[in-house]
Protein backbone atom coordinates (compact mmCIF):
# COMPACT_ATOMS: atom_id res chain seq x y z
CA UNK A 1 0.00 0.00 0.00
CA UNK A 2 2.91 2.19 0.80
CA UNK A 3 4.23 2.04 -2.68
CA UNK A 4 0.81 2.56 -4.19
CA UNK A 5 0.54 5.87 -2.50
CA UNK A 6 4.00 7.06 -3.31
CA UNK A 7 3.86 5.96 -7.20
CA UNK A 8 0.54 7.84 -7.15
CA UNK A 9 2.09 10.82 -5.72
CA UNK A 10 5.23 10.31 -8.02
CA UNK A 11 3.06 10.33 -11.28
CA UNK A 12 0.61 13.45 -9.51
CA UNK A 13 3.25 15.31 -9.37
CA UNK A 14 4.93 14.57 -12.56
CA UNK A 15 1.68 15.91 -13.93
CA UNK A 16 1.51 19.17 -12.11
CA UNK A 17 -1.47 17.33 -9.59
CA UNK A 18 -1.27 16.98 -5.77
CA UNK A 19 -3.25 14.18 -3.91
CA UNK A 20 -5.20 15.04 -1.28
CA UNK A 21 -6.66 12.58 1.48
CA UNK A 22 -9.05 12.07 3.97
CA UNK A 23 -9.90 9.78 6.61
CA UNK A 24 -11.00 6.18 5.98
CA UNK A 25 -13.81 6.65 8.04
CA UNK A 26 -15.30 9.82 6.85
CA UNK A 27 -18.97 9.91 7.00
CA UNK A 28 -19.35 10.70 3.63
CA UNK A 29 -21.61 9.27 2.60
CA UNK A 30 -23.97 9.48 5.13
CA UNK A 31 -23.84 13.34 5.30
CA UNK A 32 -26.21 15.83 3.10
CA UNK A 33 -23.89 17.85 0.75
CA UNK A 34 -26.65 19.96 0.77
CA UNK A 35 -27.93 20.68 4.35
CA UNK A 36 -25.15 18.57 6.60
CA UNK A 37 -27.62 16.36 7.56
CA UNK A 38 -26.10 13.02 8.94
CA UNK A 39 -27.38 9.87 9.15
CA UNK A 40 -26.69 7.52 12.17
CA UNK A 41 -27.08 4.71 10.04
CA UNK A 42 -26.87 3.62 6.28
CA UNK A 43 -26.58 -0.23 5.05
CA UNK A 44 -24.30 -0.57 1.43
CA UNK A 45 -27.34 -1.71 -0.26
CA UNK A 46 -28.91 1.61 0.06
CA UNK A 47 -28.11 3.58 -3.04
CA UNK A 48 -30.95 7.01 -3.14
CA UNK A 49 -32.72 8.11 -0.55
CA UNK A 50 -34.32 11.62 0.40
CA UNK A 51 -33.16 13.50 3.90
CA UNK A 52 -35.51 13.74 6.46
CA UNK A 53 -34.59 18.14 6.73
CA UNK A 54 -34.06 19.16 3.38
CA UNK A 55 -36.21 17.21 1.47
CA UNK A 56 -33.43 16.19 -1.20
CA UNK A 57 -32.81 13.18 -2.60
CA UNK A 58 -29.16 11.95 -3.47
CA UNK A 59 -27.62 8.96 -4.97
CA UNK A 60 -24.81 7.63 -2.59
CA UNK A 61 -22.23 7.92 -4.62
CA UNK A 62 -22.22 11.58 -6.10
CA UNK A 63 -23.41 12.98 -2.68
CA UNK A 64 -19.98 11.24 -1.21
CA UNK A 65 -18.70 12.73 -4.49
CA UNK A 66 -19.55 15.91 -3.45
CA UNK A 67 -18.72 15.69 0.16
CA UNK A 68 -15.36 14.45 -0.51
CA UNK A 69 -14.21 17.34 -3.10
CA UNK A 70 -15.80 19.75 -0.12
CA UNK A 71 -13.18 18.47 2.46
CA UNK A 72 -10.58 18.26 -0.15
CA UNK A 73 -11.00 22.39 -0.76
CA UNK A 74 -11.47 23.16 2.93
CA UNK A 75 -15.19 24.13 2.44
CA UNK A 76 -17.76 22.40 5.23
CA UNK A 77 -19.28 18.99 5.09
Amino acid sequence: MVLFRTEINIQAEWVGKTILKIGMFEPSSKTCNVCGYKLKELSLDVKEWQWPDCKNTHDRDINAAINIKKIAVGTTV
